[in-house]
């Protein structure tokens, strides 16, 4: 447990040679590169293919995030007002809400006529009487009674007394002091992410240089005379968690290739965007497709707010909603079959067992890699405990 990040660093070594494999095989078939060569180049391409995605998808997302922080609400509010209220009157008109609780909800932005009450008093016959020398000018004193319930002034209070509150809290969180910290946590952050990805691309060098380095320091690690079995469980299990990765990398890259070229011709902005985040978000099992889905309806209406909701937002969600269930059909029936078939080789139903087990352990993140370690743990069961019939009937297809 004290050195679990360096394991972690093996791991994500031991994946990346994986994923690189099919090309490291292709250079190194050639005579003028040899092997080391060939994993210095596979890991170049790596990089170069990492940059690339962050070049192309990152600037994007940025503009999106500025969008989103800089957004009027009231303005959101105000292009929504029309379906809210279509969606309230339907609602009242199937009894689903009263009318007393409909207009409880709607505010109130102007005062209405019959609150406002005017009394006249004519001060020149009160001053009359008392030998006032101003009492012949007619003076009348006009007064307008406004009847605003009293909670409205101690609502204003508390709501100043609650911004006063949050400004200090910010105040207090961006104090100039406290510059030099906050620059020290990103500086950390950052060192760390650098230092873990030279860590890996570092292991996974030597990973794809020397074949079979991987199973050497895991059989070393097991009793001995259970080297044989261990060796035998890695290469297994890196056969077919390489045909999954690259399934897996071929899938998002066909999704985001369709996707965006349709969402284009069907006018709809950022389309690329929206057809990689489709295509990420497809890779977590089950409720990828929703998040994906409600992800593209975000960046439509962040992208349209000066436009009607009816007119333009409206359409334009109804036709990615579209494109997206078209492909997440595509999707199940062609590509995903395909990739459990030849790798994973399980039944759907114990794919979805399986994905609820990793959710329940480790959420999203559990979701993501519950495939590949089920995977990989039923290798390990069928070379080392297939005397149980379990064993034998779930690694019966490997």
């Amino acid at each position: 447990m004290y050195f679990s990040d360096i394991v972690t660093y093996v791991i994500l070594a031991w994946i990346v040679s994986m994923i690189g494999a099919p090309i490291h095989r292709r250079l190194s078939s050639s005579k003028y590169i040899n092997a080391s060569m060939a994993s210095g180049l596979t890991l170049l391409i790596f990089g170069l293919f990492v940059l690339l995605m962050i070049r192309l998808f990152i600037p994007p997302l940025l503009d999106q995030a500025k969008n989103l922080a800089g957004l009027d609400y009231q303005k959101i509010v105000a292009g929504l007002e029309e379906p809210i209220s279509d969606a309230e009157q339907w609602l009242e008109e199937k009894g689903l809400i009263a009318p007393e609780i409909d207009n409880r909800l709607r505010t109130k932005t102007t005062q209405p006529e019959e609150q406002l009450q005017t009394t006249v008093i004519r001060l020149d016959s009160l001053l009359k009487g008392q030998g006032d020398t101003f009492a012949d000018t007619g003076i009348d004193l006009i007064i307008n009674v406004n009847n605003t319930p009293v909670t409205d002034a101690r609502t204003e209070a508390e709501s100043e007394e609650w911004l006063t509150g949050v400004r200090n809290n910010i105040f207090e969180q961006f104090n100039p002091a406290q510059i030099p910290k906050i620059l020290g946590s990103f500086l950390g952050f950052f060192s760390n992410i650098l230092i873990a990805v030279l860590s890996v691309f570092f292991i996974a060098f030597f990973f794809l240089k020397e074949k079979g380095l991987f199973s050497k320091m895991a059989s070393a690690l097991v009793p001995t005379g259970q080297e044989g079995k261990t060796s035998k469980a890695i290469d297994d299990s890196s056969r077919l968690l390489i045909r999954y990765f690259v399934g897996l990398i071929t899938q998002a890259f066909v999704i985001t290739m369709i996707t965006s070229l349709i969402l284009k011709l069907l006018g709809i902005n950022n389309a690329l965007l929206m057809a990689f985040c489709f295509a990420i978000f497809n890779l977590i099992p089950f409720v990828g497709p929703i998040l994906g889905n409600l992800f593209g309806a975000l960046i439509v209406v962040s992208s349209h707010l000066d436009s009607g909701f009816y007119d333009v937002m409206l359409p334009m969600i109804i036709k990615s909603f579209i494109v997206f269930f078209v492909m997440q059909l595509v999707d199940n029936f062609f590509l995903q079959p395909t990739i459990f078939g030849r790798s994973v080789k399980a039944h759907p139903l114990e794919i979805f067992l399986v994905v609820l087990m990793g959710a329940k352990i480790a959420g999203i993140l559990g979701m993501v890699i519950a495939i590949p370690a089920y995977t990989v743990l039923r290798v390990i069961a069928k070379v080392f405990f297939s005397e149980f019939e379990v064993v034998k009937r779930l690694t019966a297809d490997l």
